[in-house]
């Protein structure tokens, strides 16, 4: 079994727990991988460089079977699209705070076994796509958690148009607006008083951030809905961007549009069914007050 770690070593424990899964996955008979920017702080260990330029290109070699992250739920949303790079599910394992994702803690390693003997269930996750379209052509990204559009670094709110096949949906006035994923909906959306949607339940959620009225909400929309947005620039030509899961940002014209939907590929996520969802939700999140 082939598998790729992705860990984090700005959390406190990713480097100890990663030697440490490095280790058990060796034991077990595995062969354990990671890109090249981190190989070298693992001289010591059982572990081979994965050349990212290859993977980005398409012609990754050797086929990897599982990627693993350690980290905190950035770390896994990360990997997580690798993963579907790869095409083969992913793994997260908790070496952060929160880790409301995360399927595994640093502490119970004993379960990485379990992985091993395919003891575990697929979760898919649903994805959303974005079409940046520009006059010098079009950019394409793929979100797990969210598509943010909002202002740049102008203390102002923006004015964006949101359409979808059937029509106008509504013209905003606020800091921006918040495309979520079911996953994502517990991340930046809840923070802007986005409702949770259970993890199964494919939609689509547009919440507005700071929005400037009263009757503003969030809107869950039908995964097959598109969505095309785009700036008015009444007294603003160009702050908008937009960011991609927290990492890519993109700055949005006055001349440019932004399609969202549905993602055709999914997230595959190891879960081994030892908690609820909602018994995450109330010890991780709910219960955090």
């Amino acid at each position: 079994m082939n598998i790729l770690l992705i860990p984090n070593l700005g959390k406190k424990n990713a480097f100890e727990c990663t030697c440490e899964v490095i280790g058990r996955l060796s034991g077990y008979g595995c062969k354990c991988y990671l890109f090249e920017d981190k190989i070298e702080q693992f001289s010591q260990m059982p572990v081979e460089s994965y050349s990212i330029q290859s993977l980005e290109k398409g012609n990754a070699d050797p086929k990897i079977d599982l990627v693993i992250s350690v980290g905190g739920d950035g770390t896994l949303i990360h990997s997580a699209r690798r993963a579907v790079q790869l095409d083969c599910p992913v793994l997260g394992i908790n070496a952060g705070r929160l880790g409301f994702l995360t399927e595994m803690e640093h502490t119970s390693l004993d379960q990485l076994e379990e992985v091993v003997s395919g003891e575990y269930t697929i979760q898919p996750r649903m994805m959303l796509h974005a079409i940046v379209k520009k006059p010098e052509g079009i950019q394409e990204f793929s979100a797990l958690n969210d598509i943010v559009i909002s202002r740049g670094e102008q203390d102002r709110m923006v004015d964006i148009n949101v359409e979808m096949k059937n029509g106008f949906v509504n013209s905003y006035r606020a800091d921006g607006l918040i495309f979520s994923t079911p996953t994502g909906s517990t991340a930046y959306a809840l923070s802007a008083g986005g409702p949770i949607v259970y993890s199964s339940i494919e939609s689509i959620s547009i919440t507005p951030i700071c929005p400037h009225s009263l009757f503003s909400r969030s809107i869950l929309y039908a995964p097959d809905e598109v969505f095309t947005v785009t700036g008015k620039h009444i007294n603003n030509s160009e702050i908008l961007y937009m960011s991609v899961d927290g990492e890519e940002r993109i700055r949005i014209d006055s001349e440019d549009a932004i399609i969202v939907s549905k993602d055709e590929q999914y997230v595959k996520f190891i879960s081994f069914g030892s908690k609820s969802y909602y018994e995450k939700l109330n010890k991780k999140i709910l219960g955090r007050g």
